[in-house]
């Protein structure tokens, strides 16, 4: 498996526009996109998808502006998955990405601040468009890699299932997250360890 390093910082230079990723950190007063995690423990993946729709609506998909959001809206993911399947990582497993926002574990668990214990891995799509079979075969292999790096079972959770409509009742967030969202299949996703 292949995994292509993209990372989230201020020396990365993949263009975007006239611009690099690295510029665009930079010019926000930022080195990187991430930081340290309090005790390094991981336990959870956190599946999104997110798209460059709002900003290209012709070219959802465009890898070069969806690192541009992440860059203006100063937020990160660990992975990036393309809908033909290529993954770019993007912060260092041992770094705390800001992927989840405020969010709470469902329940018996209910640990808050998800990306402390978490990996994020975002899909490239839209709400309606769905998942392509490229897209879940590289991300079951990801998956089976991170269990193996870090020598145990994770645990699966999608964003709309840590900050949606319960994190919202519960008064955590303000707003309710809803990716990955209906059409994402989770029998795709080893079963004893997901919500």
């Amino acid at each position: 498996m292949k995994i292509n390093k993209c990372i989230l910082d201020d020396a990365n230079d993949f263009a975007v526009g006239a611009s690099t990723v690295g510029a665009l950190i930079s010019s926000a007063g930022k080195r990187h996109l991430w930081e340290a995690r309090a005790d390094g423990r991981v336990d959870t993946v956190v599946i999104h998808y997110m798209s460059a729709v709002n900003i290209c609506p012709g070219d959802p998909y465009n890898v070069g502006q969806v690192l541009k959001i992440f860059c203006d809206y100063g937020v990160s993911s660990h992975y990036l998955i393309t809908r033909r399947g290529k993954i770019f990582s993007l912060v260092p497993e041992e770094m705390k990405a800001w992927h989840a926002g405020l969010s709470i574990m469902p329940e018996p668990d209910n640990r808050k601040g998800v990306n402390e214990f978490s990996i994020g891995i975002e899909l490239l799509a839209t709400e309606a468009s769905g998942f392509t079979k490229l897209q879940y075969g590289a991300l079951s292999r990801l998956c089976a890699d991170i269990e193996k790096r870090h020598h145990k079972k994770m645990t699966y959770v999608g964003h709309d299932q840590i900050a949606g409509e319960r994190a919202v009742a519960l008064g955590v967030r303000k707003d309710a997250k809803i990716d990955p969202g209906p059409l994402f299949n989770w029998s795709n996703m080893p079963t004893t360890h997901r919500f």
